[in-house]
């Protein structure tokens, strides 16, 4: 019966130093400013976001362009080709946005702008102009991605030091508590 209630005492002081610990390490993130839950979901939308924007980069705008084939010559087919086309580089430019809007640096004017540059171009069946969009767009993923990529990893860095604080300051207080007020007989 003895080994029982120490091995209840042993139970109990890690329990009680883990609840301890983890209340501490809320408090500490409470007091920096920093929400350790929505640092985890924004890491998880990071990761999300990302992964649609690599899709894109490797190979899915190329595969878009193919689907459209090759820009005819003719006025009426062209001028839906470049619709077509502009539709493409709208639905690609829109991750941007989304990363953008993920890190409150969006624009409505701006997005208006590169939306009405994609419809003059789509009704004057510049094809040409419409690649040179899709360049830019191309460019502004990896930037986006970059971007991610930086936020994703301090995000990381952080909860990595609250996750090790944790351990830290779970072993010191089952040491204490073995030591200071529960102290086994």
């Amino acid at each position: 019966m003895p080994t029982l209630n120490r091995d209840l005492v042993i139970v109990f002081r890690i329990v009680a130093s883990c609840l301890t610990a983890g209340l501490l390490i809320f408090f500490i993130s409470a007091f920096s400013g920093e929400d350790l839950l929505k640092n985890h979901s924004t890491i998880k939308d990071l990761d999300k976001i990302l992964g649609e924007i690599s899709t894109e980069l490797n190979g899915r705008i190329e595969q878009r362009t193919r689907q459209l084939g090759e820009a005819p010559k003719k006025n009426p087919y062209r001028k839906f080709y470049c619709a077509e086309l502009a539709k493409e580089i709208h639905e690609v430019s829109y991750l941007t946005e989304k990363q953008k809007i993920m890190f409150d640096a969006y624009s409505v004017r701006d997005f208006e702008n590169k939306s009405k540059k994609l419809v003059s171009y789509s009704e004057t069946a510049n094809v040409e102009g419409l690649l040179e969009e899709l360049d830019i767009v191309k460019r502004e993923l990896k930037n986006s991605v970059n971007l991610i990529d930086t936020r994703r990893e301090k995000l990381v860095r952080q909860r990595t030091a609250y996750l090790v604080l944790f351990f830290i300051l779970w072993i010191a207080i089952y040491f204490y508590y073995g030591r200071g007020f529960i102290r086994s007989r």
